[in-house]
């Protein structure tokens, strides 16, 4: 095989600008494929990287949200054929350690996997760690098999990259971390891809008030058009209170947080009714703390996290793939915002300035 190369977008240290460089990828091994890459998402976690609030060393090339084409196979992959249109989730099960043959793979203990990911990729012959087992921001990416999910032609490319990331993330949270049930109320805090993507998962489990809260306006409508009953400004109410207000009763049965913020997972579980669940899915500093009343934890209210909704990958994203098909679930309309790799830097600053719902990379 000829070499393999990509342009690719390096982060050679965290809060400075990324450049535009040609990297190298080794052959596909056993079980590995490459994927040329059509689409990826920013995702928040990617911010945070970008900025250096998680250590990671580099240089390194980001982006775990995309979405491609097979264009190469590795010894032993019989799930895939070359040609076949993808999707791509860093969420990668082994298939034999104890958390995903207990159907938690998001847990998963594979040590091998993170081995391989210190030989993929180089950058002038010098190998680097590949971000969370994709590092999508290059033209190809040299994936475990058990990375990519196929998808059909009624799902495009940008759809396929946001079900591997935050619309599962927040669908997941719903149906399997959360287990919310028909009739249940539910709250969403952040209105960002993950949010929406619960707040769609709340209606179709047939919740019987669902309520979003974000401080910006835009992501307020977009939650209202998408399935959400009442909406909340937490800069100018009170949440706890306007949850009571709105429910009618101490508060709701199911809150989610998809922000990241201590202060506001401690105020997901003020604002649950004795016996509520607050599902933490924001990603934190692990120094991060929170504090919850002693009190409201004696009535049944619990408050947990969550990787990804504990998504099982390989049988829940073909059943979410399936709703947006059919028209359960919406994705397209999340992806609001579309820049060229060449322009990464300005997408990124357009991501965190938060004026649009996804912020997506053309190929």
């Amino acid at each position: 095989m000829a070499p393999i190369t990509a342009r690719a977008a390096v982060l050679h240290e965290p809060g400075k600008p990324m450049t535009i460089e040609q990297i190298e990828l080794r052959e596909p091994g056993h079980g590995e494929v490459i994927v040329k890459t059509a689409s990826v998402g920013i995702c928040g976690t990617d911010l945070h990287f970008a900025r250096g609030l998680f250590p990671f060393p580099v240089p390194t090339v980001l982006g775990h949200e995309a979405s491609g084409v097979v264009e190469h196979r590795g010894p032993g992959v019989t799930r895939v054929q070359v040609g076949d249109r993808v999707l791509v989730c860093d969420q990668i099960p082994c298939g034999q350690c104890g958390s995903c043959l207990s159907g938690r793979m998001v847990y998963c203990t594979d040590t091998g996997r993170k081995q391989r990911q210190r030989s993929r990729l180089s950058l002038d012959g010098d190998p680097f760690r590949q971000y969370l087992g994709v590092s999508a921001l290059a033209e190809r990416m040299l994936l475990d098999a058990a990375a990519v999910i196929p998808i059909p032609e009624q799902i495009s490319f940008e759809a396929g990259a946001l079900l591997g990331c935050c619309l599962t993330t927040g669908a997941a949270t719903i149906f399997n971390t959360a287990a919310a049930r028909p009739g249940q109320s539910v709250l969403v805090m952040g209105c960002g891809g993950v949010g929406l993507g619960a707040v769609q998962a709340a209606k179709a489990t047939g919740a019987s008030c669902i309520i979003a809260a974000d401080p910006e306006a835009h992501r307020r409508q977009a939650a209202l058009s998408l399935g959400a009953t009442d909406i909340i400004d937490p800069t100018s109410e009170d949440l706890p209170a306007a949850v009571a207000t709105i429910t009618g009763q101490f508060g709701v049965d199911v809150a989610v947080e998809a922000v990241g913020d201590p202060g506001l997972a401690e105020v997901a579980f003020a604002a649950l009714a004795p016996g509520g669940r607050a599902v933490i899915v924001g990603m934190m500093p692990s120094d991060s703390e929170i504090k919850v009343s002693a009190g409201l934890l004696r009535h049944g209210r619990s408050l947990v996290g969550s990787v990804m909704g504990e998504v099982r990958t390989l049988h829940d994203i073909p059943a979410y793939v399936r709703m947006v098909v059919g028209g359960q679930l919406t994705a397209d309309e999340l992806a609001t915002h579309r820049w060229p790799l060449s322009e990464i830097n300005d997408a990124l600053d357009h991501a965190s300035a938060r004026r649009g719902i996804r912020t997506m990379i053309e190929f």
